[in-house]
């Protein structure tokens, strides 16, 4: 026998669940390549970038057309005095006149305007790629600046919970005479430094999440999922060559070929481009219309004061944009090494404080502890090895952080499809 409920229950129900699922979905851990992929969908920069490529594709459409045509209107030998003054009959000269002009540009300069247009898009096309390598450095860092300040922030926490314990049996301690007020004294101000310092990363944390908050919205306030074990490709270390296919190189790259292609047009322009014009003329009803018909040739003469010097003009800008990528390509390679050196560090160093610094540190802390219940050992003793190890453990996050740094820099450098 099967129960039946009734609809308004399991509207009730339909409702409620409704409810809830945005919160869940709200509250679920944020990782790093999620909110990396959040703000490549919703990053406006990216956006308009996307739009000026959309306009650069319009362009590389028409650059090889012939200009439009000319609609051209008007009077010729209107009588300005005299009795026919401002009479458009009856002078056998005056003519009311309806005409249209065309340029004709030569194929050659039409082709290069293509070339041209064609270089600007894939100089767009770069930006983007540019833009977005920007954009997922400029999310990482703070996202991991965040991660390191909370996990360090709970150190904090789990050492002032351990160090209120200890407050607590002092204070027994001492109502039973056996221990001194200034222990408890040196545990106050441990207890107030640790309050100083989880003040200090929750302070860091809340300003990362700010600084997301410009790329990821609402989403910047999702706890932070765990780090992936390992951050970047075996193929890292081939930094050279991925700087040198950077999209910023490549943005330059295409800057060169848009100024090849300036200085192209300014030779062309040495060659005279001409236009034709065919007009109807009329006139009174005593005289008969006309028909004229006009050629227009440019005449370059004077290529030594005009087109000579355009087109030295044009070649300094070929030579001004590949002084530019050289020296892009020499940033790049220098920021990259350097990069890639504190990444090799911070790692070398992170193993150290893993394999050796942290569990000495741990032992003597234990054995400290150890003392000072036997009676064999003083407070202090006890505090002060406890807060080395807790400094370590800092210490080893903190050089996690940089390590972090690090990473989100060498997003920059790196493709993407090697990227979380």
């Amino acid at each position: 026998m099967r129960t039946r409920f009734p609809a308004s229950a399991l509207m009730l129900f339909i409702l409620v669940a409704s409810d809830l699922l945005p919160s869940a979905q709200a509250a679920a851990p944020l990782s790093l390549s999620e909110a990396l992929a959040i703000a490549d969908r919703e990053s406006s920069l990216l956006a308009a970038q996307r739009s000026a490529i959309s306009a650069a594709e319009e362009s590389t459409a028409s650059a090889r057309e012939l200009p439009d045509p000319k609609l051209k209107l008007g009077i010729d030998n209107l009588p300005a005095d005299g009795p026919d003054r401002y009479s458009l009959t009856r002078d056998f000269m005056t003519m009311r006149k309806i005409g249209v002009a065309q340029e004709f540009v030569r194929g050659e300069k039409r082709e290069i305007r293509g070339r041209r247009a064609e270089n600007e898009l894939q100089r767009e096309q770069a930006m983007l790629g540019d833009a977005r390598a920007a954009l997922r450095r400029d999310v990482a860092l703070p996202w991991l600046e965040r991660y390191f300040a909370e996990r360090m922030a709970a150190v904090v926490d789990e050492q002032y919970a351990e160090t209120q314990l200890q407050r607590e049996s002092l204070q027994a301690g001492l109502r039973a005479g056996r221990a001194q007020p200034a222990d408890l004294l040196a545990l106050q101000v441990s207890l107030q430094t640790l309050l100083d310092r989880r003040a200090e990363y929750r302070r860091q944390a809340a300003r990362a999440t700010a600084l997301l908050s410009r790329w990821l919205g609402a989403d910047s306030a999702r706890p932070l999922a765990a780090l992936p074990t390992r951050l970047l490709p075996a193929q890292h270390r081939d930094i050279a060559t991925h700087a040198e296919n950077h999209p910023h190189l490549q943005t330059l790259e295409r800057q060169i070929d848009v100024a090849r292609n300036e200085a192209d047009l300014a030779r062309a322009a040495t060659k005279p481009d001409w236009g034709l014009e065919l007009a109807y003329a009329q006139r009174g009803p005593q005289y008969s219309n006309m028909l004229s018909v006009q050629v227009s040739i440019d005449l370059p003469l004077f290529q030594a004061n005009r087109q000579d010097r355009s087109v030295a003009a044009k070649m300094a800008q070929v030579e001004q944009a590949r002084a530019l990528r050289e020296d892009a390509l020499r940033l790049h390679l220098a920021e990259a090494q350097a990069t890639l050196a504190d990444w090799e560090a911070a790692s070398a160093r992170l193993q150290r404080f893993d394999e050796t610094l942290l569990p000495l540190a741990r032992e003597r802390a234990q054995l400290a502890l150890a003392a000072y219940r036997g009676g064999q050992g003083s407070l202090a003793a006890a505090l002060e090895a406890r807060r080395v190890e807790i400094e370590l453990r800092l210490q080893q996050l903190q050089l996690a952080a940089e390590q972090g740094r690090a990473y989100a820099q060498l997003l920059y450098f790196l493709p993407q499809e090697n990227q979380p």
